[in-house]
């Protein structure tokens, strides 16, 4: 009986196709992960801006006093997200950070805020609030106005409030 071996070049050719065929598959599974953590990055960065834009509505709903600052909006709201109760805060825009601030007691200027208790929301490129009375749109506000627009980032939330 005569046995058959295989040549060096029938071993290369094999390997040649096994390693093209790992490569195919490689590349097919890192540009699925790819897309997948992009569209996971994409899904985190909807649910921060639902996120924002509902706490803010609710904020803004339960406001008894607010005051637009430009680049800043300071409330006392009854729809505080750390403590129960009336209390006071803010969102303020600062070196491309926007930061959230919230004090349980709604006393002192609305404006004070203090600098060890503001908590960073994350960085953006726009923070702007105005408020809107009858047909104007105000930089800087005391009071409850018709309507609140925040442009961030690009977008803008036009919030309703109960005057």
């Amino acid at each position: 009986m005569k046995s058959r071996a295989f040549t060096l070049i029938e071993v290369l050719v094999v390997l040649t196709l096994i390693g093209l065929t790992f490569s195919v598959l490689l590349l097919v599974f890192s540009r699925g992960v790819d897309s997948s953590l992009s569209l996971s990055g994409s899904s985190r960065s909807l649910v921060e801006r639902a996120s924002l834009f509902w706490d803010l509505q609710r904020k803004i709903l339960g406001a008894n006093k607010i005051e637009v600052s430009g680049n800043a909006l300071y409330m006392i709201t009854s729809g505080g997200t750390l403590y129960e109760g009336v209390v006071k805060c803010a969102y303020i825009f600062r070196d491309g950070r926007l930061f959230y601030y919230e004090f349980p007691y709604p006393y002192g200027a609305l404006d004070e805020v203090e600098e060890e208790k503001l908590q960073e929301l994350g960085k953006v490129s726009e923070f702007r609030v105005l408020a809107v009375v009858g047909n104007r749109e105000e930089k800087f506000y005391e009071g409850i106005p018709d309507y609140i627009k925040v442009h961030i980032n690009g977008e803008e939330m036009v919030f309703q409030t109960l005057r």
